[in-house]
């Protein structure tokens, strides 16, 4: 299932009322123009169900005339609507966040697919173990034992501090920040991803997740608020 599939699902089980419905099916086209047959057929509501709360969603100007086509008038979103704006301001959240998760899974996916056969030279491999081990300043220096160094990387070893590459102090080594730079420019280019990356991407995805649910909740807010309103007129 693709990202905008998944979000559309997403939506559809959050938002259980009619009027949400309607809108939340517009919004994976909100520039198309729709008929009202169709706008039921998408929402997944009724005809007669779609009559009763049309008035509600063109008094709170969610949807718009766009034109007459015939005997036939076409509808669309209303990109004013504060309403329409904030469903598709969580609809492009909701895709970031997909799509984030599906970059992790691709990655848990390479790293589990990675054949011994295909090979690092020890130089990229040498300043890729650093770099996987945040060991990116002399703080962070960590011994050779710990790198678990093959005896190809040992051999080129003494080259990257001699290089200034890596920095040596005494037993202990670290990517010097010429090193780091080179070491992630490997990484991107090898399409090799640290797990603090991977880190960081999940926490993103959790700050992102609390904004998209508050904006969740304000556009319900918004909604049952327009509503009341038009039903006190």
């Amino acid at each position: 299932m693709s990202a905008k599939e998944d979000v559309s699902t997403f939506l559809r089980t959050l938002t259980k009322p009619p009027q949400f419905k309607v809108l939340t099916a517009l919004a994976e086209k909100p520039a198309q123009e729709f008929t009202k047959t169709e706008i039921a057929n998408r929402s997944g509501i009724g005809r007669t169900t779609l009559y009763r709360i049309w008035e509600d969603l063109e008094k709170m100007k969610a949807i718009t005339a766009s034109r007459q086509v015939g005997a036939v008038t076409l509808y669309r979103l209303n990109p004013e609507s504060p309403v329409v704006q904030s469903l598709l301001s969580i609809r492009d959240k909701l895709a970031t966040i997909q799509n984030a998760v599906e970059r992790i899974e691709t990655l848990q996916h390479t790293k589990k697919s990675e054949k011994p056969q295909d090979q690092i030279p020890p130089a990229q491999s040498t300043l890729l173990k650093l770099l996987d081990m945040k060991a990116t300043s002399s703080e962070r220096a960590i011994t050779e034992e710990a790198l678990r160094l093959k005896e190809h990387e040992r051999v080129i070893l003494p080259s990257l501090v001699e290089s200034g590459l890596i920095e040596r102090n005494g037993k202990i080594y670290s990517l010097s920040p010429f090193g780091k730079i080179t070491a992630e420019s490997a990484a991107r280019l090898r399409g090799h991803e640290t797990k603090e990356s991977i880190n960081e991407t999940i926490s993103s995805l959790k700050v992102a997740l609390g904004i998209v649910s508050q904006e969740i909740k304000k556009a319900s807010r918004d909604l049952s608020a327009e509503k009341s309103t038009h039903q006190s007129e």
